[in-house]
């Protein structure tokens, strides 16, 4: 799956910008229907390899393209707590896909996996049955000259029926897309690692190998073997019971990322998911295996970790994520970002048997270690990298890059009206006039 979700991603960056988000969608949904099929059918270890290698491509194509799509969608006020309920549907999905495998490893025939596959044909079908009745983004319409159905799709997805309202949102996202087409005329693949692009997708890069890199992958993936290799008892209800808890704290950020700035919320999620993972591996390694004790304190720490990560990382890396590409750049940007997610996801899949297995390097829980120093690390990128992009529109986030402004400066260094001095000046409208930071403004001519 992680080889078919980075050849979705070199595909996406190669030719993603020719791609509506619908139609990406579209082919996510069919690239899966097709993949189940041949999964359910195969009788060979080669038709079930190239039904997972498809199923990967569907996957790329649905992180790229429904992100995109949710990010473009969504007024200013909530696009990223709308984004963050990425994470809400994979927790629903994991819980799900955990349930049913769950009460069907009774079966001792081929419907033992064949009907937990065959549950997967309910999202592609669903989804392409409703993308039929729904619009594209108005971003795309505008990047096609299509303001009329740009009008269209806000009125369909947010609701607004003032026509005045209407035409000052096309005018505000017509005025977005000119100033980025300006600034990146003849667009090339190189240009997403040119100028202020570079830094753009760096971040991006960044905040999608985040993603992993919070130990998630592992929790999720090998939860039911980890707790078996802790001898924790009953090991799929602890393991349930942590998903349908972190789903609480999936639904919980979706206030609060209206009202918490990302980066707080980032920094501090990881720090507490990195002192989780820390507790974890020194109980492990302090107290017996096996051990009531120890088995209480993992399965704790456990839950507490997949409840942060469900309230602050997973949401927030996903907004940041889908709000840091410039627009012209946007689908190639978050395909890349995606493909080398793909790659770490592989690694730290391919590796975690042989450092959990008692025949192997035999760490079990100790393996915690490794994760509780990457969300350290976590922390300390996103204090000093990331910028501040919760309530920005994006002409904002384009100044922020545009005008060079660090990481630590940029939750004050755009006006709350909105607007920014071209001559080199971002008034941070914090209640003093003299609060002012000075830029050097590096513009093209």
């Amino acid at each position: 799956m992680q080889v078919g979700g980075l050849l979705a991603s070199i595909f996406i960056f190669t030719l993603g910008s020719g791609i509506s988000r619908r139609l990406g969608l579209w082919i996510a949904s069919a690239f899966s229907l097709i993949a189940v099929s041949v999964q359910m059918g195969t009788t060979s270890f080669a038709g079930l390899y190239v039904g997972r290698l498809l199923l990967g491509v569907s996957n790329g194509f649905y992180l790229t393209y429904s992100v995109t799509y949710m990010g473009e969608i969504g007024p200013v006020s909530i696009r990223g707590a709308l984004i963050g309920l990425v994470t809400f549907q994979t927790s629903f999905g994991a819980l799900v896909g955990i349930l049913v495998d769950n009460y069907t490893e009774t079966y001792f025939n081929r419907l033992s996996y064949q009907v937990p596959l065959a549950v997967m044909f309910a999202i592609p079908v669903m989804l392409s049955a409703a993308l039929i009745f729904l619009r594209d983004t108005p971003r795309y319409y505008v990047s096609i000259d299509r303001e009329d159905l740009a009008s269209a799709s806000i009125r369909q997805i947010r609701g607004i029926k003032d026509e005045s309202q209407l035409r000052n949102e096309v005018t505000e996202i017509h005025a977005e897309w000119t100033t980025e087409r300006e600034l990146h005329q003849n667009v090339h693949f190189r240009d997403a690692f040119r100028g202020s692009d570079l830094r753009r997708t760096m971040i991006t890069i960044g905040t999608a190998i985040a993603q992993t890199a919070t130990g998630i992958i592992f929790m999720a993936g090998f939860s039911v073997y980890f707790y078996v290799q802790a001898d924790i008892g009953e090991p799929f209800k602890w393991v349930t019971i942590s998903l349908a808890i972190a789903m609480t704290g999936n639904l919980a950020a979706f206030p609060a990322m209206r009202w918490i700035n990302f980066r707080p919320m980032l920094v501090i999620g990881s720090l507490v998911s990195g002192a989780s993972m820390l507790g974890m591996g020194i109980v492990s390694t302090v107290l017996p295996v096996g051990s009531p004790e120890a088995g209480k304190v993992v399965v704790g720490l456990s839950i507490l970790f997949t409840w942060v990560y469900g309230f602050a990382q997973g949401p927030v890396l996903w907004a940041i994520q889908a709000e840091i590409p410039s627009q012209r750049l946007r689908s190639q940007t978050v395909g890349l970002a995606q493909g080398c997610n793909f790659i770490f996801a592989w690694l730290c899949t391919y590796c975690t048997p042989y450092f959990v297995n008692p025949d192997s390097l035999g760490w079990g829980p100790k393996y915690c270690y490794i994760w509780a120093g990457s969300n350290f690390m976590l922390a300390i990128w996103v204090f000093l990298f990331v910028p501040e992009t919760r309530g920005r529109s994006m002409r904002q986030i384009d100044e922020i890059f545009s005008s060079r402004i660090s990481a630590l400066k940029s939750s004050r260094s755009i006006s709350a009206n909105g607007l920014s001095n071209r001559d080199g000046m971002i008034g941070a409208e914090l209640g003093k006039e003299s609060d002012v930071v000075q830029l050097e403004h590096v513009t093209e001519r």
